[in-house]
């Protein structure tokens, strides 16, 4: 009980404590992803620059195949020792924030910035942002265990973490919020959005002091507005961008499967399926260079020339299928940016078809650019506020934010019709990780009163027998919760659960009835 009263007296705490700790996180996070993310560009860009000089001289494949190969051997036995190393990350952080996993902080910081760097800057169709989450998220948790904080400070700093891992990402630190707290943690709260908000400002201070003030995707020219009459264009599009979202989570989660039958065809353990990967990436490098990365470059070129809509579909195809190839390799890597790019692609492709048939003029197709990013983004993710946030802040232009959250909401739509699931944590639940019901580890969390149990009194909420409500918070002030107190909508309450069961316990009073 003891443990319990230490960890409540975090909430109680002013608004000064949460702002210091968002600081303190937002600084490391802020110095080990701007590295991780100076380190990648520099090793991208000479990678890439080799594959461009192969046809002027062809013997470049020969060292290219060999550091490429000596990368993913070294990066495979990084995975070997510590499999949470994995892919994006982000599903990890899930996992984590739900009790579900707990990995060691410093082993995974080390490694993943370490494999990610050396993964990502291959050529592969990886991006940098989940490691840059899980890295931030990893930071916050050495922090917290540095200060020893309590498990419930301990969950608000590892989120923190992560929205400023990819704030400092993507010079994005709206963005970074929106997506911890549609995405990660799924709860928004006084503790998270101080804490991971002021952790998302400091990360991008410290990111802009070192790759400037520019947005990551500026573009140009200025974006033009596209007339009421033609929003209908933008409802198409939104069809559009969901059912294609739908086709990419279908075949990424089950993608494992052409890896499980090409390593036993060529005796491969799981850890080393990157070798396959290098073998996919030279022919692609030879041939299109141009597509070779997370895809930022090819977003940036989009954005300035325009190409036939057959070079559109082609690019988009092997986008597509690549990707798929570097994601399910296991590699250090995610998939935030190739989703962002083949989004750009897509937006691209529908523009340049709508331009052909006579219904859009071609000076809105770096509008379509745009707004395939952000649809095609929060149809994948179902985080439809980061979507058009991230996108508004990456290409710095607020200008045609109507016309993103039309399509967002529209692809948003969609993905739901078809019942698609958000990719994390579709992911995390493919990592079948077995709930440890006889691990008992009595924690605190907390939760705003939604509307399913809004006005109910807490003995008629139907809970499991380990669960004890133990306060609520309603305009600061506090009362003791006991079986006839009366839930109120928007106030905070504070649970006592095992840990294994937050990510349960959260869903059942927290989703819709």
């Amino acid at each position: 009980m003891e443990n319990h009263k230490n960890e409540f007296t975090f909430s109680n705490h002013s608004i000064i404590a949460y702002v210091w700790r968002g600081i303190i996180v937002g600084i490391i996070a802020g110095i080990v992803v701007s590295l991780f993310r100076l380190l990648i560009e520099i090793l991208s860009e000479y990678i890439i620059e080799r594959y461009y000089e192969i046809h002027t001289n062809p013997l470049v494949l020969i060292p290219l195949f060999g550091l490429s190969s000596l990368a993913v051997i070294f990066v495979g036995y990084l995975v070997k020792s510590d499999p949470d190393i994995k892919g994006s990350g982000i599903p990890h952080v899930e996992g984590e924030l739900k009790g579900l996993v707990s990995p060691n902080w410093w082993s995974v910081l080390w490694k993943k910035f370490l494999g990610g760097t050396l993964a990502i800057s291959m050529g592969f169709m990886l991006g940098r942002e989940g490691p840059s989450i899980q890295l931030g998220a990893m930071s916050a948790k050495g922090f917290a265990k540095f200060i020893k904080s309590s498990r419930l400070e301990k969950r608000v700093l590892i989120a923190s973490g992560a929205a400023a891992g990819l704030s400092a990402a993507f010079n994005a630190p709206i963005a970074g919020l929106l997506f911890v707290v549609e995405e990660i943690y799924h709860h928004f709260s006084r503790l998270i959005w101080i804490t991971a908000l002021v952790a998302s400002l400091v990360a991008n201070f410290i990111s802009l002091n070192i790759f400037g003030l520019r947005p990551v995707l500026a573009m140009p020219k200025a974006i033009p507005f596209l007339g009421l009459n033609q929003y209908w264009l933008l409802l198409l599009l939104g069809i559009f961008l969901g059912c294609l979202g739908y086709l990419y989570e279908v075949i990424i989660l089950d993608f494992n499967k052409v890896y499980v039958f090409l390593g036993k065809w060529l005796h491969l353990p799981t850890y080393f399926y990157g070798i396959i990967m290098v073998i996919i990436i030279l022919p692609i490098g030879y041939y299109f260079p141009q597509l070779l990365g997370g895809g930022h470059g090819l977003i940036l070129t989009l954005s300035h020339q325009q190409f036939p809509l057959l070079t559109l579909l082609l690019y988009f195809g092997i986008r597509f299928i690549i990707s798929m190839f570097s994601y399910g390799s296991g590699l250090p890597g995610g998939i935030f940016l190739p989703i962002l790019t083949l989004g750009a692609l897509a937006g691209l492709l529908f523009g340049q078809a709508a331009h052909q048939l006579g219904v859009l003029d071609s000076k809105f197709l770096v509008l379509f650019l745009v707004l395939g990013m952000a649809g095609y983004f929060a149809a994948i993710s179902k985080a439809p506020l980061t979507g058009m946030i991230l996108v508004t802040e990456m290409v710095g232009d607020l200008k045609p934010l109507m016309a993103i959250a039309v399509v967002t909401f529209v692809s948003y739509l969609v993905m739901d019709l078809w019942n698609g699931q958000p990719i994390y944590e579709a992911m995390l639940e493919k990592m079948n990780i077995k709930h440890p019901i006889n691990l008992v580890e009595p924690t605190l969390i907390e939760l705003a009163v939604s509307d399913k149990i809004a006005g109910k009194h807490v003995r008629d909420l139907k809970l499991p027998k380990n669960v004890l409500i133990t306060t609520q918070i309603y305009h600061q002030q506090s009362e003791v919760v006991s079986g006839n107190t009366i839930l109120l909508s928007g106030a905070t309450i504070f649970l006592v659960v095992n840990e294994a069961d937050t990510g349960f316990i959260r869903e059942l009073l927290m989703s819709h009835p």
